[in-house]
């Protein structure tokens, strides 16, 4: 009794083990206080950002793809950019940055005003 008793607990780990995965990180969301942000000039310009208040800045690339997003509605750049520059207070705001590692492009940016 005691041998079947090994023996399914042995095939238990074996099958527990295999099914173990090995996670990779493809896109890194950072949620960026908006005075930490600057959005880019073009379309395929740069977006700079800090993460926390004493990390350095990360700079990064946008293209032609990268989804802007006001309150869940997509909208372009331009629009994107000018409701930016309405908002009173940028320390009160937080901003969504996905940044897709194997590429180095952000692929999303949205805001919730």
């Amino acid at each position: 009794m005691n041998y079947l008793k090994g023996l399914v607990l042995g095939f238990a780990l074996i099958a527990g083990h295999s099914a173990m995965a090995d996670f990779k990180t493809i896109t890194r969301a950072y949620e960026v206080v908006l005075s930490d942000f600057r959005a880019p000039a073009s379309v395929n310009g740069i977006v700079s950002f800090k993460t926390c208040e004493s990390c350095e800045v990360q700079t990064v690339n946008v293209s032609s793809t990268t989804r802007y997003q006001l309150n869940d509605r997509t909208v372009t750049l331009p629009q994107f950019r000018r409701s930016l520059s309405t908002v009173q207070d940028r320390s009160d705001e937080t901003i969504v940055v996905m940044h897709h590692l194997e590429s180095d492009v952000v692929t999303s940016i949205s805001i919730s005003l």
